[in-house]
């Protein structure tokens, strides 16, 4: 690769959002045969058209949950085995926030939803200010000319992901819908879409805890300000559209959980790591706690 080119991707989910069912279907068609996708009669074996069988190896690969290798095919990574052995229908909402999180953090492969969570501020937009919105913020990052209707179609993507609007014929039971719209970080009315801080019921500490974990991970420190914790790239109040008064509640609550200590003297505003646990232990160690 030339020095300067960035990786991104705006294409491949061949304009279907991921559907319920799709990351069960696909994880256990992989475990049975991981060249699933390579081979012609995947759209009999996995009971979808063609097309849709692309779009839901681009889904398995933009939520981190599968590695292909040349000559060998696709293989589950972790996160994948840990969702088939606990929730394999990934009806538990700690599923689906692991899920939103691997995909918004994923650039290489999501950029779309890595701009819509970290860089734009979406509030009563239209879609076609979504797009120009999102347009912008795709070309400074790829230094290049995105092509107008590929971006168009993946803001679509986007957007049909985490929102739907709320009609009188709405059902929530459809299977067409995406599972993350019941995240409800993406509101649609009357054409227009805000991002919204989600229903803090439905988001558990132990999706923080995790978060926490990973970015020390990430950091290679055991202590973080709590501004890079509320405004960063992939910061926790980017990724789950947090104020800063919800961040520090649960800030509080695991600290309480004697996992972290939170130091707000003189200014500080740190946050202190207490726990040995890896981001992929503290996904073990709910899904452990919460059979």
């Amino acid at each position: 690769m030339a020095e300067g080119k960035v990786l991104y991707r705006i294409s491949g989910h061949e304009k279907f959002a991921l559907r319920e069912g799709w990351i069960s279907k696909g994880v256990l068609a992989i475990e049975n045969n991981p060249r699933i996708f390579l081979q012609p009669d995947a759209p009999e074996t996995l009971g979808v058209g063609s097309n849709m069988v692309k779009s839901m190896r681009y889904w398995l690969k933009a939520f981190d949950l599968i590695e292909e290798r040349a000559g060998i095919g696709a293989e589950l990574k972790p996160l994948a085995k840990c969702i088939k052995t606990h929730d394999f229908y990934c009806q538990d909402m700690f599923t689906l926030w692991l899920l939103h999180s691997r995909l918004v953090k994923n650039i290489n492969y999501a950029t779309s939803y890595y701009m819509l969570f970290n860089n734009l501020e979406v509030e009563d937009n239209t879609k076609e200010q979504v797009e120009h919105a999102l347009i912008y913020e795709l070309e400074k990052y790829a230094g290049a000319t995105i092509k107008e209707h590929t971006a168009k179609d993946d803001v679509t993507v986007v957007l049909q992901m985490y929102s739907k609007e709320r009609s009188e014929d709405y059902d929530p039971e459809d299977k067409n819908v995406s599972p993350l719209t019941s995240l409800g970080l993406l509101m649609q009315s009357k054409g227009k879409y805000t991002k919204k801080q989600p229903d803090l019921s439905k988001l558990s500490e132990w999706v923080i805890l995790y978060e926490l974990a990973d970015t020390f991970e990430k950091i290679n420190s055991d202590s973080v300000s709590i501004d890079a914790l509320y405004n960063g790239k992939n910061a926790i109040g980017n990724i789950y559209n947090l104020t800063r008064v919800a961040l520090n509640d649960y800030l509080d609550r695991i600290s309480n959980m004697s996992y972290i200590k939170v130091d707000r003297t003189a200014g500080l505003d740190m946050v202190y790591r207490l726990f040995s646990e890896s981001a992929d232990e503290i996904i073990e160690k709910y899904y452990e706690g919460h059979r």
